[in-house]
């Protein structure tokens, strides 16, 4: 149950970014929060991440529902991995919002510009800190069955 609130409650965050700040900023406009750390700039993404695939939203969207499938297939060996049971909803969550943009907009917003690095949104923390803990747990989980320890 956790982990449905944690997914709608990030989708939701995400969403949400993506509707407002497109009503409060004009496109590629930026606002300097930490200079030469973080701004807000709002642009149109019309790929994968950093701008990989650009166009293949017909590619990007099935891949995406795949992902969210498979891990509602697996979710009771992923709610047995804790590490897991709190990446699956976050990763989740940040596939099925940057999908819902590129379903209905046909581009991802993106707004949090780190200009040392990438401009990227909610959706893209959840997908990257949720594959990062399902892979972590999933790997931890393995070793200690093959040590015959108990689930991490």
């Amino acid at each position: 149950m956790i982990s449905i609130a944690i997914a709608i409650f990030w989708l939701v965050l995400d969403q949400l970014t993506k509707i407002i700040l497109p009503k409060v900023m004009s496109w590629y406009e930026t606002i300097e929060i930490i200079p030469g750390v973080l701004n807000i700039s709002l642009v149109k993404n019309y790929g994968a991440a950093f701008g990989m695939l650009a166009g293949k939203s017909w590619l990007l969207v099935p891949i995406a529902v795949v992902f969210v499938v498979y891990l509602i297939v697996e979710r009771e060996k992923i709610n047995s991995i804790p590490l897991a049971r709190w990446g699956a909803p976050l990763a989740a969550a940040g596939a099925l919002g940057n999908a819902i943009d590129r379903a209905f907009l046909g581009y991802v917003v993106d707004f949090i510009d780190v200009p040392f690095f990438s401009v990227f949104n909610v959706a893209d923390i959840g997908i990257t800190i949720g594959i990062f803990l399902l892979l972590v747990g999933l790997v931890l989980n393995e070793r200690n069955h093959k040590d015959g320890a108990s689930d991490v």
